[in-house]
């Protein structure tokens, strides 16, 4: 793997300032844990508040990302540890780590712009590349893999669970008879087929590229993103300290329901079913949502940085466990 130059890299972390703010350590010594901490931008800006004792775990699929912040992050004066895994693995990592809980998780579900701008990556439509969209090449399956060999069903129904795209039966459709042709080997090739497979007066109504639902649900599924997503939001809760917070930066609707659900089952007081003996009928809420509404992406922030728009922004602090 040839090493991404740190001059080239130019990745705007969404929310940068409220990231921060929100999850800057409360005392000496805390463990915070980036589960997705792409080139570090996030990281480095916490890291104004770190002193000596504090603890940075950084975890990303990303290979490329991963040896970027070892060299972004080797000289600070505060212990480091980074892993090139998936964050749903956090619970063998603290493990491993020997940590039982951490103070501060953050979780970005976007994509960093070196990912995205790269374009042997395979991401996206804007830049003609190989269909590939791995975050982890490691792994066997690619995006040209689903579109060359799936059947027209099992196509319209994964763009329209994870895409929610209303035409995906004309899209599965029209890639089925175009592959018959010719194989779709390039992102542009299958964004002209999802374009001309979408009526002319609907391609531009959402003020986005007729294409980004199709490539959205392809990229969720060969990254396995939803349940990765779920798997490391219950590792943080099972794992975060009384007082320790988590962090979510979501972006799309399946994402901001996932992740709004789970902090609020957290967060509301557990009801047990009639004939459990224990003390009283419920338990009292174990967290408590410190943004009531989601945090957005100002004016400025959207025109600097368009691709922040969609965000949103949850924060959720554990209480104390109740003593009986």
């Amino acid at each position: 793997m040839e090493p991404i130059n740190p001059d080239n890299v130019c990745h705007v972390p969404v929310l940068e300032r409220e990231v921060a703010e929100w999850l800057k350590p409360s005392k000496p010594g805390t463990v915070f844990v980036d589960c997705t901490i792409g080139y570090g931008g996030h990281s480095a800006a916490l890291a104004r508040y770190f002193d000596a004792q504090d603890f940075l775990i950084g975890i990303d699929r990303d290979a490329e990302a991963i040896a970027y912040c070892r060299e972004r992050f080797k000289e600070v004066p505060f212990r480091v540890s980074l892993h090139h895994r998936g964050y749903e693995e956090l619970e063998a990592i603290l493990k491993e780590e020997k940590v039982a809980a951490a103070d501060r998780y953050l979780i970005d579900c976007g994509f960093s712009s070196p990912q995205i701008d790269r374009a042997e990556r395979g991401f996206s439509f804007s830049r003609d590349a190989v269909i590939d969209m791995r975050m982890d090449r490691r792994q066997e399956l690619t995006a040209k893999d689903v579109i060359q060999m799936w059947s027209e069903k099992e196509l319209a129904d994964l763009f329209q669970r994870y895409g929610e795209e209303r035409f995906s039966r004309r899209i599965a459709k029209a890639i089925v008879r175009r592959r018959k042709e010719a194989p779709i080997e390039t992102t542009r090739e299958l964004a002209d087929v999802v374009i001309q497979a979408i009526p002319a007066r609907y391609q531009h109504q959402e003020g986005i590229h007729p294409a980004t639902r199709v490539f959205m649900a392809l990229r969720i599924y060969v990254n396995n993103e939803l349940e990765c997503l779920r798997q490391g939001i219950q590792a943080a809760l099972a794992h975060l300290r009384p007082h320790g917070r988590i962090g979510i930066l979501t972006y799309h609707s399946l994402e901001h329901r996932l992740c709004r659900n789970l902090l609020r089952d957290f967060c509301v007081p557990r009801r047990h079913p009639p004939g459990i003996p224990v003390r009283g009928d419920e338990e009292p809420a174990r967290g408590v949502m410190l943004t009531r509404k989601a945090v957005r992406p100002c004016a400025a922030e959207q025109n600097r940085n368009p691709r922040s728009r969609s965000a949103q922004f949850r924060v959720m602090e554990r209480l104390e466990d109740r003593m009986d």
